[in-house]
């Protein structure tokens, strides 16, 4: 943590110096937010050494050190943050007299509560306790903390009060309030139907202030995709490295169904928070169900044409597909990640077999291994389905990708079903042992990604039913591919934990 987060530092206070600095109220904010994280960190490098770690551990030093670095990590940057867009959002500037007055009174009340718990700490008050004797020397520095913290309580008052009170009869701010340099304040914040009348070439780090009538030029429509003669929401897909243009993608609009999918997702993982598990079986089907429709209604939609004049003497493609498209690298990043929690289930596994020596236990019932492989290579037939009817239908054999969509999801059920019996019909229980308990998380996750897997293959070869999906606009089958290319590797492992692995520890 200390090395970058030292390098990090160093480069924001080398900013500060070669910078031209004017303080204010963010400005003010960071400043402090600098202040307080460094004295954070330094009690951090003192943390980390064992010896006085083993002095200050669960006292009150570590109290005080943890409150340096989310306050000055967290706290001071959010509000410094909400000053330096609140204009962007309301329209409006926040006081410049509140804003000193909540600052230095939550600056030096934070000082006061939390400074003298570094001292508290090595006298040896412990966390988390609520009384004490009175004779050990903490009740002053603790009437100190105490009244620190109401100063503290007292910035925040105002800083409240200046966020929410009315400010109707205030002017409206300066498009650009604080001289920024970066684009998001090319922003008019007059009410419009739009963001950026057009989307600008940049080539320096400080557009606003390095690039003559920027702002000027954009809003009269004289860089890339000029208002929106179509009524389509759309930008620029540009490369990495060079931001060189390459696609434009059109983003999907305002919908309820949206917000009902993510009440309905929000339903199904809280609800058995609870042990309340029917609601939540049917908030995660009709998330499901509005999800599919937003995907079919808003996204990969098939153009009216293949290219379209952007500006400044540029065509580009509306439609892209496979590798080069935002869809195939989304669901590339997603699974990275998916990929991460797996390994995780998996290092579990192994992290048991190494610490305990009952891992598997004696006597232990085990998968049925032909049953559970037999699972493992009907979901490989079902990815190679996949794969065949992508290629199949890019060549415009369309029956016959429909025939291996068709294939496909059965196949998988068919997979997934048979991994689930390796472990029923033997009779593993897991509630009785980590282990049983391990071979069910690995193969629930299996299944459940099969599950997903399945309705992916069926919304395809809807797709190729309905239109949605031809052999020219196939971005579906390419991003499903790719969720198969990353399931059968779980697959694989999965059934080489369950099936195999236990026979050989």
């Amino acid at each position: 943590v200390v090395i970058p987060t030292g390098i990090q530092l160093f480069a924001f206070v080398a900013t500060l110096m070669v910078g031209r600095v004017k303080m204010s109220l963010p400005m003010l904010w960071i400043a402090g937010a600098l202040a307080i994280f460094t004295a954070g960190g330094l009690t951090g490098v003192m943390v980390a050494i064992a010896p006085f770690d083993w002095q200050v551990h669960d006292s009150y030093f570590i109290v005080a050190h943890l409150h340096y670095t989310l306050f000055g990590g967290m706290v001071f940057p959010i509000i410094a943050g909400i000053y330096y867009f609140y204009p962007f959002i309301t329209k409006k500037k926040m006081s410049k007299r509140l804003g000193k007055w909540a600052f230095w009174l939550v600056f030096t009340g934070f000082n006061v509560t939390f400074l003298p718990m570094h001292l508290t700490g090595l006298k040896g008050m412990p966390r988390r306790v609520y009384t004490y004797p009175g004779d050990v020397g903490w009740d002053w520095l603790n009437m100190i903390s105490t009244i620190g913290a109401f100063i503290v309580a007292a910035g925040f008052v105002v800083f409240t009060w200046d966020l929410l009170r009315p400010k109707g009869n205030q002017p409206k701010a300066a498009r650009n309030p604080w001289n920024a340099g970066t684009l998001e304040w090319s922003h008019d914040l007059v009410d419009k139907g739009w963001g950026s009348r057009s989307i600008p070439y940049i080539d320096t780090r400080y557009p606003l202030w390095e690039q003559d009538k920027l702002v000027e030029r954009m809003d009269a429509g004289r860089y890339y995709l000029p208002d929106a003669a179509e009524g389509y929401r759309e930008t620029l897909i540009t490369s990495v490295i060079d931001a060189r243009p390459l696609q434009v993608l059109r983003v999907t609009g305002p919908a309820w169904i949206t917000l009902a999918a993510a009440g309905f997702t929000g339903g199904a993982f809280i609800f058995p928070t609870f042990h309340i598990y029917w609601p939540a079986i049917v908030c995660g089907f009709l998330a499901v169900l509005c999800i599919l429709y937003w995907l079919w209604t808003s996204t990969a939609m098939i153009p009216e044409k293949e290219v379209k004049d952007v500006g400044l003497d540029l065509k580009l493609p509306i439609y892209i597909s496979g590798p080069g498209a935002a869809g195939w690298w989304g669901m590339f990043i997603t699974m990275l990640g998916d990929a991460t929690a797996f390994a995780s289930l998996v290092f579990g596994v192994f992290f048991y077999w190494t610490a305990s020596p009952h891992f598997p236990p004696m006597g232990a019932v085990h998968a049925l291994w032909p049953i559970s492989l037999g699972g493992g290579v009907l979901l490989v037939l079902s990815w190679l389905a996949m794969t065949a009817a992508r290629r199949l239908n890019a060549n415009d054999r369309t029956k016959a990708a429909r025939a291996a969509l068709i294939a496909a999801p059965i196949l998988a059920a068919s997979g997934a079903g048979a991994m689930v019996l390796a472990l029923w019909l033997p009779g593993l229980d897991p509630t009785s042992h980590v282990y049983p308990a391990m071979m069910w998380g690995l193969t629930v996750w299996t299944v459940a990604h099969v599950s997903a897997g399945i309705i992916m293959q069926l919304y395809c070869l809807a797709g190729t039913i309905f239109g949605k999906v031809t052999p020219r606009y196939d971005a579906p089958l390419w991003n499903v591919e790719l969720f198969w290319h990353f399931l059968i590797i779980t697959v694989v492992v999965t059934v080489a934990m369950t099936a195999v692995m236990p026979r050989l520890l």
